[in-house]
């Protein structure tokens, strides 16, 4: 068999191998950009929003339902903390979940810089090989694919993901309550 007929009976097998291996860089960029620009920020904000509201909820019902004696002896107990230097060395940012976070990062820049070298590889193997693989045509059908599934998945975020409530809000500050409760009286 000659080279030219045993390039054309590949074609559509290289040329639906391109195309997968784009939708697979197009997929992997859109969503680690979508991670690191919008999705690690709109996480951190919900999780410390939560937080801060179960806190205030909490603190505050449980803070009213004290009687006089009570909230005296409370606040003495919490005159005798070191709050001032707790909240100062708390408020400092972890070197361990930047470090892990950083790395995060990085790994998926990495992954879509060696995919991309590897597209590039691939393409120009294949012109070696007699084979003109028709790359504009693919990004363009990944562009309109990517940008379809992208309409539908900010729209389910937006309306969905965005307004469920994965904990129940009392959780937190029962759990902190009974291990304080547990572990000190």
């Amino acid at each position: 068999m000659d080279s030219t007929n045993s390039c054309k009976q590949n074609k559509f097998e290289i040329n639906f191998s391109m195309n997968l291996f784009v939708h697979v860089i197009f997929l992997f960029t859109i969503l680690s950009v979508l991670f690191i620009f919008i999705i690690s920020k709109l996480s951190s904000e919900s999780i410390n929003n939560e937080l801060i509201d179960l806190v205030n909820d909490n603190v505050n019902s449980h803070y009213k339902n004290l009687n006089e004696e009570q909230k005296d002896t409370l606040k003495k107990i919490l005159n005798f903390m070191p709050l001032d230097k707790l909240s100062k060395l708390y408020s400092q940012p972890e070197k361990v979940r930047e470090t892990n976070n950083k790395h995060v990062f990085t790994s998926m820049k990495l992954t879509i810089f060696l995919l991309l070298i590897l597209l590039v590889i691939v393409v120009i193997v294949a012109r070696l090989l007699c084979h003109r693989i028709p790359m504009k045509h693919i990004i363009i059908e990944n562009i309109i694919i990517f940008t379809g599934i992208g309409v539908v998945e900010f729209l389910f975020f937006k309306n969905i993901i965005l307004k469920y409530v994965p904990v129940k809000p009392s959780f937190i500050m029962s759990y902190l309550f009974n291990s304080v409760k547990n572990k000190i009286l």
